[in-house]
């Protein structure tokens, strides 16, 4: 009988996802320490925990080298989500480990978060309720959604799903892509521009890129000073790709109007993060691609590439690390 790591994170939600990796034959073994998935812990508590395990549905846990290299029996790291930079995917494919994600699970929940943040900045509702709270009655007029362009910055499943919203909104929408969806793109009118013209352009930016060397820090002091400063950035993808200082800064003078973040580079971020005390900005704890649907489904989805790849068949699309095809069966 194999056996499947999972960690506390999300256990309830992930209920669906045990039933049916136990219906197939596997043991679930469940991870009560809440370091676990939240990567807290050092690399050998990490290595005990997931000592004998075949793969693991894998949440915020770190997959250094120094913990895949001492990990024989695991074959699969599952990652619940799209993201997949807390793993290391050399060591993986070196130790014939394949690393999957969910594509097909909660691009649809991170959509709606980064078209939340720009109803809420473009009407100031947080700030209005604060200001309410305090015995105020704020009048300053709202500013509209229809006719503002929106530069989407990534148009893989996210940027096409905020794509579609905001299209419903009567947005204009601009986008940066270096492999677009051609047939998606003509469909929904939306304009391929490189990145500094939808900076320039647009009055909402929403980044939906993942993180690597080529991507982290993209978002720096020199993008910033491209933006309208009437503009507001959105990050639900990321923290690694926005420089937080000098969004701070631009934040401060004035640069820009506003951000709505679901991400930080340092996560937790600390309480005394000055991005949380301004009021030109709003932010959620990384939470975007987590509804109460989305992680069903994204448990289900990672469950089910576990099953499918030790019972010999392949997830098209799902793999990050395809090399270790290649050696997977050997």
């Amino acid at each position: 009988m194999f056996t499947v790591i999972i960690g506390n994170s999300g256990m309830e939600q992930t209920a669906p996802a045990i039933g049916l990796l136990e219906a197939n034959g596997f043991e679930v073994r469940k991870i009560a320490d809440e370091r676990f998935g939240a990567g807290g812990l050092s690399n050998t508590e990490e290595i005990e925990y997931l000592q004998g395990a075949v793969a693991s549905l894998a949440w915020g846990e770190r997959y250094p080298a120094a913990v895949i290299d001492e990990l024989p029996d695991l074959r699969v790291i599952a990652r619940l989500g799209v993201g997949f930079d807390k793993v290391d995917l050399r060591a993986a494919t070196a130790n014939k480990v394949a690393v999957t994600i969910t594509p097909n699970s909660n691009h649809e929940a991170v959509a709606e978060h980064a078209l939340a943040f720009i109803l809420s900045l473009a009407k100031s509702i947080p700030l209005k309720d604060r200001m309410m709270s305090q015995g105020e009655w704020p009048n300053d007029s709202n500013r509209p959604i229809r006719g503002a362009t929106l530069g989407i910055v990534g148009l893989g499943r996210i940027g096409r799903s905020l794509a579609v919203r905001a299209s419903a909104m009567k947005m204009r929408i601009i986008a940066f892509e270096p492999a677009p969806d051609l047939g998606f793109v003509e469909r929904n009118s939306i304009e391929l521009v490189d990145l500094d013209k939808l900076l320039r352009e647009s009055e909402y930016v929403s980044l939906h890129l993942p993180l690597n060397d080529a991507t982290r820090g993209m978002i720096d002091r020199e993008k910033l000073e491209l933006m309208q400063s009437t503009a507001c950035l959105i990050n639900t993808a990321r923290g690694g790709l926005v420089v937080e200082k000098d969004l701070i800064d631009a934040l401060k003078s004035g640069a820009i109007t506003g951000v709505g973040t679901d991400v930080f580079e340092q996560e937790p971020t600390p309480v005394g993060n000055p991005l949380l005390q301004l009021d030109n900005v709003i932010a959620s704890p990384h939470i975007a691609g987590t509804d109460n649907r989305s992680m069903d489904d994204m448990g289900l989805e990672a469950a089910q590439y576990v099953i499918d790849l030790l019972d010999g068949r392949w997830p098209e699309g799902a793999v990050v690390n395809g090399d270790v095809r290649q050696v997977w069966n050997s």
